[in-house]
Order: structure tokens, then C-alpha cells, then sequence
């Protein structure tokens, strides 16, 4: 297996657990970072979902989705 380096890490950052699914990413200011994570299925090398990163972040337990629109993106925000 070729030797493979995932560079999500930023000064600071620290890994809090890695899985078949996941990469947990504890960033400098204390939020967390779950990175999807996928084998792709052409040559079995995992690859990460940049797209679709899920931030548990500080706040009054909201949930906040941002999508593109038509005309830009657009907040979503739920409680």
C-alpha cells in the first residue's frame, strides 16, 4: 500500500478519533470538525467529503445548513 497523507490539520488542531467513516477534528478555537470518509471504489484509497463536513460548534442549541441557491447561498436555521 503507497504511503498517504491527509492534510485537514491546521497549527494547533488535534485528531480525536479516526474510523472507517469518519475523521473527528478538534480545531484550535475548540469546535469540531467530523470529515466523511470514503473508499473510493476504482482503486480502494480512502478519500475525504470536503463538501459535506459537519461542525459541532459553540452556540444556544441551533442547527444551522447553508445550500446553495439560485441566487446565492441561503442560511437555514432551525431550533
Amino acid at each position: 500500500m503507497a504511503k498517504m497523507k491527509i492534510n485537514i490539520l491546521n497549527k494547533g488542531d488535534s485528531v480525536l478519533f479516526v474510523n472507517d467513516r469518519l475523521i473527528a477534528v478538534q480545531r484550535k478555537n475548540g469546535e469540531v470538525d467530523l470529515i466523511p470518509m470514503m473508499l473510493d471504489n476504482e482503486n480502494n484509497l480512502p478519500r475525504i467529503d470536503t463538501k459535506n463536513i459537519l461542525t459541532i460548534a459553540y452556540g444556544k442549541n441551533t442547527v444551522e445548513t447553508v445550500v446553495d441557491g439560485d441566487n446565492g447561498d441561503i442560511k437555514i436555521t432551525t431550533f
